[in-house]
């Protein structure tokens, strides 16, 4: 999802006659587009910050902006007429007018409220009248001159304009953020042109109780078939082969199966991939694309987060142990191979070691090729945060840890060993003189290394051929096929 809103923060610029640059030292506007998962995503933004010259201005937008929008503790604050104002506009949704009253307030007052209190919702509020973070952020970094919303990615030119920025261009305005195609945009800002990231919904309504999603990217938002169907013909017309669709739960889209079949009907795919799903949203109709559509990968990504369905519960993820057992039974049955990737955290709140055994028996049961493990922290603003207790020691998740990754690298290997002597088509993502790398159609890591790639024009984005010679855990290698 950050390369999908990055790619449209730089279709909006760039149509608005801005150019980029591939190198931060050469720009004078730098662009965060933050994450804000883990508590480390936000530090990093901090450490980066002082990377920037002081003479660079520095725009942030993304969850971790998004999520500290008190927006009720700011109105309680405030007289009723100030209250009723900022009711109003982006503070309770998307602005949909592409010329919208631009509400730029100071850090210190609600000056010229009075000027905005009719009932239509026209107006976009920044900086400071958004989100109180940006009073700490240009405290102690004065060039950074703009807080917004992803949401408001569309009115970037109108903020330019306000900023003092000569702005040009002769592209049509929108605000609806899903209707911005990142025309002529390289969506990895790298040589990697074959890849094209598609929101088909944003935000979520599951409220898990570690998750800050809702509260940093709003309640779910689906996108119509046509709109979806139409951006990726775009991307497939400029050369890309590979679409990924997203979703914080993206099977839950009401039209999903219908989105899959359409896109795999059209001329250029090569391959077709989505993430995330979950288990309690997969119908016999998507079971049966996975096993006959060859274009769609045979790949899954499906974060399971705990064995223990006293976990799960507090968790609020809404499915139990056995709903799990049955979509992998499900995935296993099919004739064609699927490989299955996971999302797991460890340690989370009144874990006990019964609990983390059931996730241990998960992985055997399920043979996951690959997990992401997290250590389980507070994230403020959640669920958790505010509810649950933080009860199991460091000491302890991190031994957990450890045991979890000893049994992965086990059923990563026994998995791996399945593919010796196979042939898999590998896009290539690394190219170094020494080796070149990429992933197969399961997401599995190939490294070529044997010398074999010497000698040939190969490229990020080639599409090759390999034979699988040797394997590691969660890696294999191969030599490139005759």
């Amino acid at each position: 999802m950050n390369y999908s809103d990055s790619a449209r923060i730089k279709a909006i610029l760039t149509n608005a006659w801005f150019s980029y640059v591939d190198k931060i030292e050469d720009a004078d506007i730098v662009i965060y587009d933050t994450c804000s998962v883990r508590q480390k995503s936000e530090d990093k933004v901090f450490g980066a910050l002082l990377e920037v010259k002081p003479e660079q201005k520095v725009r942030m937008t993304g969850c971790m902006v998004q999520h500290y929008l008190k927006t009720a503790k700011i109105v309680k604050q405030r007289d009723k007429k100030e209250q009723k104002a900022l009711k109003l506009g982006n503070f309770v949704g998307g602005v949909k007018s592409t010329d919208p009253v631009i509400i730029w307030l100071d850090r210190n007052d609600l000056e010229g409220y009075e000027k905005f209190d009719s009932p239509t919702g026209d107006y976009a509020f920044v900086n400071y009248a958004f989100d109180p973070l940006f009073h700490k952020v240009s405290m102690k970094f004065p060039n950074v001159e703009l807080f917004f919303r992803i949401d408001d990615v569309g009115l970037l030119p109108k903020f330019a304009e306000r900023l003092g920025y000569e702005v040009k261009g002769d592209v049509e305005l929108t605000n609806e953020y899903s209707s911005i195609v990142p025309h002529g945009t390289n969506q990895l800002f790298k040589e990697n042109t074959k890849t094209a990231y598609v929101p088909i919904s944003t935000g979520c309504n599951q409220f898990c109780a570690y998750c800050i999603v809702p509260y940093s990217r709003g309640l779910e938002k689906n996108r119509p078939v046509e709109e979806i169907v139409t951006e990726v013909k775009y991307h497939l017309s400029q050369g890309v082969e590979e679409i990924v669709l997203l979703g914080q739960i993206v099977n839950k889209h009401p039209e999903f199966v219908e989105i899959l079949r359409q896109i795999l009907s059209l001329e250029w795919l090569r391959r077709l991939r989505y993430t995330s799903p979950y288990p309690t949203f997969f119908p016999k109709e998507l079971l049966e694309l996975h096993e006959t559509e060859e274009k769609l990968c045979p790949h899954i990504h499906m974060p399971m987060q705990s064995g223990s369905d006293t976990i799960l519960k507090s968790m609020f993820r809404g499915y139990t142990v056995d709903q799990f057992k049955e979509f992998v039974d499900n995935i296993r049955a099919l004739k064609r191979p699927i490989s299955i990737t996971t999302d797991i955290i460890i340690g989370f709140c009144s874990e006990t070691e019964e609990d983390f055994q059931g996730s241990l028996d998960m992985i055997e049961y399920s043979d996951f090729d690959m997990i992401y493990m997290g250590i389980y922290s507070p994230r403020p603003g959640t669920i958790a945060a505010k509810k649950l207790k933080d009860d199991v020691p460091r000491s302890v998740k991190k031994e957990r840890r450890q045991r979890m990754n000893e049994l992965l690298l086990k059923t990563s290997l026994a998995n791996n060993q399945k593919e010796l002597g196979t042939v898999r088509e590998v896009m290539i993502n690394k190219v170094t003189d020494k080796f070149v790398s990429g992933y197969a159609d399961n997401m599995k890591n190939v490294v070529i290394n044997d010398g074999s790639h010497k000698g040939k024009d190969v490229k990020l984005g080639d599409f090759i051929k390999v034979k699988i010679i040797e394997v590691e855990p969660l890696k294999i290698f191969g030599t490139i096929a005759s």
